[in-house]
């Protein structure tokens, strides 16, 4: 089984680099690496989440990887397609961000045990959030200005909120000892 998994990837890559060269050979002439090299990531992410699925759901961190690569190959498809320009990424720079939160939502959803990718997956989707909020421009001006004086008080928030996790569970320690 796992013979047919190691080869699988290889495999598909050679069918698709043949279709690719075929087609040129043919008169057709189709889109360049310039514009597939997106592919490449996408690929990889995808072949971690078959690896995952088929090697009995064990490994999550292939869950991570493959969700994040995918999504980064999606992500910069939208760019080399035509749909987002090259001159905006500093405007869309805040999906990266976004995507490692979906990617740590995704590991903690293959196994729900692991509730401290929890943490940095409401991090990543918050910080994200917020982030494309002002890059995009939807924020005044007004509204930028506050939140970058009161930023920190997130950082005592998530201070606050972690001690009162270690106080509920030492109660919690307490109680069942």
């Amino acid at each position: 089984m796992s013979n047919r998994r190691s080869t699988f990837i290889p495999g598909l890559l050679l069918i698709l680099f043949g279709a690719w060269l075929l087609a040129r050979n043919l008169g057709w002439e189709p889109p360049g690496l310039d514009v597939l090299w997106p592919a490449f990531p996408l690929i990889f992410g995808l072949a971690f989440l078959v690896q995952y699925l088929l090697g009995g759901r064990r490994d999550t961190g292939l869950v991570f990887v493959g969700v994040a690569a995918t999504l980064v190959g999606a992500f910069f498809f939208a760019f080399t397609l035509g749909r987002l320009p090259w001159s905006q990424m500093d405007r869309y720079w805040p999906a990266f961000v976004l995507i490692g939160g979906v990617a740590f939502l995704a590991q903690w959803l293959s196994n729900p045990g692991q509730r401290g990718l929890l943490i940095p997956a409401s991090f990543a989707l918050i910080v994200g959030l917020v982030a494309l909020f002002f890059t995009l421009r939807i924020a005044s001006p007004e509204l930028v200005q506050q939140a970058s004086k009161l930023w920190p008080l997130v950082l005592i928030l998530l201070g606050f909120l972690i001690l009162l996790g270690q106080f509920f569970r030492g109660k919690r320690d307490e109680d069942e000892g």
